[in-house]
């Protein structure tokens, strides 16, 4: 009798660890949803309803400047009930089912940004409607591009509540397979998430890069590229004249090597001029130097017309650039290798666009128009965010 009381102190005690981590969760879950619902409660009534009332003339004002927030207050409205009911696993299982609102916002986001930007830049009575409602002190000082922002925060919090409550409710429990089935929901919808601000992030870099160099001939806007790195590097050239050095930015499928621009031009002071594309499909790396614990390094690149040597003397530096190249030549050939997709009847591929610009001139120091555009075809994107976009009444 003593040995099974024994036997199962243990399980009782951890018993009742689950459950007080379990309601711990569940009264910071409560909390938190009761904040959020009122927040959504807020945005609806004193950005979108107002709105359509004062700007109903606008194309705007169908699609609305809040993004699926009206929608997203219904449901929930109707989570925070069964939460307060301490009914979470059902709760959060008829949730799931509305996860496409989440996901659908995650898309449109950045469309009603630009939609709304561009009204306060044109309409002086919209910028005036955004300056008082961004004022009232129901909001805390958060603009509408702040508000945008907030059922994407919660969302990722649902994953962490929910993981919280998996791990602290016993499997027997019949509502267990409820909060699993909610979690897996909640992740892949985290997951587009996570996905879409990567793709915003590396958005702003292209567009950003696109800025900083002379001129409108290099394109560097393109679906699918992704960017990597920049830096200074050390051109070393190759008949023994003077190291130059030149404004690198490395992206998945080109490296863009450039120049700086004089410094008194009275426009182009603080760009790069763009002096070679080289396209990382041909590309072949190799560290020359910098394989000791020493100072610097230098590595070559070898195209199908040119070899390259570029040369740093922080080691360190080096060594980046180096790993970097070769994830990124690496990854374009795997991409390659594994892509199944056959053209189609008339339809060149990547690998052809690529190769043809640099069968034409692929020398230093000059650059090809048609090596500036890799671009594939761009996937199509919401209706609702195409109409966003194109509001211009």
């Amino acid at each position: 009798m003593m040995r099974s009381l024994t036997a199962e102190s243990p399980v009782r005690d951890q018993r009742r660890r689950w459950e007080r981590k379990r309601g711990r969760t569940a009264r910071e879950l409560l909390e938190t949803e009761r904040e959020y619902v009122d927040d959504l409660e807020l945005i609806t009534k004193l950005y979108d309803e107002v709105f359509r009332v004062r700007c109903g003339s606008l194309i705007l004002a169908q699609e609305g400047i809040c993004g699926t927030i009206p929608s997203l207050v219904k449901v929930n409205r109707s989570l925070l009930m069964s939460l307060e009911r301490d009914m979470a696993p059902s709760g959060f299982q008829a949730f799931s089912q509305y996860l496409h609102l989440y996901r659908k916002h995650a898309d449109c986001i950045d469309a009603t940004r630009h939609a709304v930007q561009t009204q306060v830049k044109k309409k002086k009575s919209f910028a005036r409607f955004m300056k008082l409602q961004e004022s009232r002190p129901e909001f805390r000082g958060r603009t509408l591009e702040q508000l945008l922002e907030l059922p994407l925060q919660r969302v990722m919090r649902y994953r962490h509540y929910l993981m919280d409550l998996v791990e602290n409710t016993f499997p027997d429990r019949p509502d267990s397979a409820h909060l699993n089935g909610a979690l897996q929901a909640v992740c892949h919808v985290c997951d587009h998430i996570e996905n879409m601000q990567q793709l915003q992030e590396n958005d702003q870099q292209l567009r950003r890069v696109q800025k900083l160099l002379k001129g409108r001939r290099t394109r560097i806007l393109s679906p699918g590229r992704r960017f990597i790195r920049e830096g200074w590097l050390s051109l070393v050239p190759p008949s023994g004249e003077e190291v130059k050095h030149r404004m690198l930015f490395l992206f998945s499928d080109i490296l863009l090597v450039t120049a700086p621009c004089h410094p008194l031009h009275p426009f182009n002071a603080e760009k790069f001029c763009c002096r070679a594309v080289y396209p990382l499909v041909e590309c072949q790396v190799e560290k020359v130097l910098g394989h000791t614990q020493g100072q610097g390094g230098l590595i070559s690149l070898s195209f199908k017309r040119e070899k390259l040597l570029f040369m740093s003397s922080n080691q360190q530096d080096m060594n980046g650039w180096y790993g970097s190249l070769v994830m990124a030549v690496r990854k374009l050939h795997t991409d390659r290798c594994t892509r199944t997709d056959a053209p189609q009847k008339g339809q060149r591929t990547m690998t052809e666009l690529q190769n043809v610009p640099a069968a034409r001139a692929l020398k230093r120091h000059h650059v090809n128009s048609s090596m500036d555009v890799l671009n594939p075809a761009a996937p199509q994107e919401d209706p609702v965010c195409k109409r966003l976009k194109t509001s211009n009444r």
